[in-house]
């Protein structure tokens, strides 16, 4: 291509991509109706009936590939020209495209806090209730999984079981989700993530190291990224509620601290003395459930695990997600109004 036909060629995907970003930044009722309701779910079926024939992922071989190319390409490349500028610039901007067509719009689809009327504001009492509420359920489920209080609860089975189970639960959903153990997932151990999806063949993978009390929400949560659900509050809420409401009861346990552990963290900031007050009535055996964890990431942890955590901070703010990394967090009024804590505050006698 000449470097003529080049130069137009970028201004035009250029010119595509900003104006793509502009309607879906402005119009998000559009990309609701005609891509996350509309063309999102044709595409999902069409990436399913190829990328799903295979128990291996296609998407981490992809990426592998990319990185050889790119290393060869590097060193091939003894003198960079105009040319090859263009060429990489080229590259960029039709992958940039075919991430926003494959699943990238769904950042800017309505987000689930306005479309559930979910409260904004909680109250300090309100987070105080939901708190209560879900520690009163992990010591109800430990009571009736474990043989001693003190003795951390065992998910039954093994790594592709508990992943079998997740995606069985059946949910009325056009997009059923199916997930891979990730290749990469000794170096997605050391950068602190637990799974991701791919966006250009939306498979999603999880980390088959992390403990196997993280692994049914996790399985869950990238089960909502393939349905659609972008941002990371809605898919942690959406991943919660298939485990919540799960046939099984260690599933369901497993659910019950992964929203105490947000609620937690939220009213410590807030006020110590009721968090403190609530983890002393916690059984012994949910507080080394919570340490089975903890352990397992300090002992993965590597100095340039703040920068990664900050490079992605910076992709989802640029993806409509303005708090950024903190957005995991934002998961916790969708509890507050889902369990009706303002109107319906749950008894906590034991």
């Amino acid at each position: 291509m000449k470097t003529s036909a080049r130069f137009w060629t970028n201004s035009l995907l250029i010119t595509v991509l900003i104006g793509m970003n502009w309607v879906a930044r402005n119009f998000p009722q559009f990309i609701d109706a005609f891509y996350t309701n509309g063309f999102y779910p044709l595409r999902y079926q069409l990436h399913a009936l190829f990328f799903g024939q295979f128990s291996i992922s296609l998407g981490d071989l992809l990426y592998l590939t990319v990185v050889f190319l790119f290393i060869f390409c590097l060193f091939g490349w003894k003198k960079t020209t105009l040319k090859q500028l263009g060429q990489f610039m080229t590259i960029v901007l039709l992958l940039l495209l075919h991430f926003q067509l494959s699943w990238g719009l769904n950042y800017h689809k309505t987000p689930l806090v306005a479309s559930a009327r979910a409260i904004k504001n909680y109250t300090e009492d309100e987070l105080n209730s939901i708190t209560h509420f879900f520690a009163r359920e992990s010591n109800r489920l430990h009571f009736q999984l474990s043989t001693n209080d003190s003795l951390a609860v065992k998910i039954n089975g093994n790594k592709q079981n508990i992943i079998k189970r997740v995606e069985g639960f059946s949910q009325e959903h056009p997009i059923k989700g199916k997930i891979k153990l990730s290749l990469f997932s000794l170096p997605l151990t050391y950068m602190g993530f637990s799974g991701y999806l791919n966006p250009f063949t939306l498979e999603a993978q999880v980390n088959r190291w992390v403990p196997k009390i993280d692994l049914p929400v996790t399985a869950a949560h990238e089960m909502a990224h393939q349905q659609g659900y972008a941002a990371e509050n809605e898919a942690n809420f959406i991943g919660f509620l298939r485990c919540y409401y799960h046939p099984d009861l260690d599933i369901q346990y497993a659910a019950r601290l992964f929203g105490l552990r947000y609620t937690y963290r939220e009213l410590y900031s807030l006020n110590p003395d009721k968090a403190e007050e609530i983890r002393c009535s916690l059984y012994p055996g949910i507080l080394e459930n919570f340490a089975e964890s903890s352990r397992f990431w300090k002992a993965h942890t590597n100095p340039l695990e703040p920068l990664l955590k900050q490079s992605y901070d910076s992709y989802l703010k640029a993806n409509n997600q303005k708090e950024g990394i903190q957005s995991y967090n934002a998961v916790v009024n969708l509890f507050i109004t889902h369990f009706n804590i303002a109107e319906n505050p749950p008894t906590f006698e034991n």
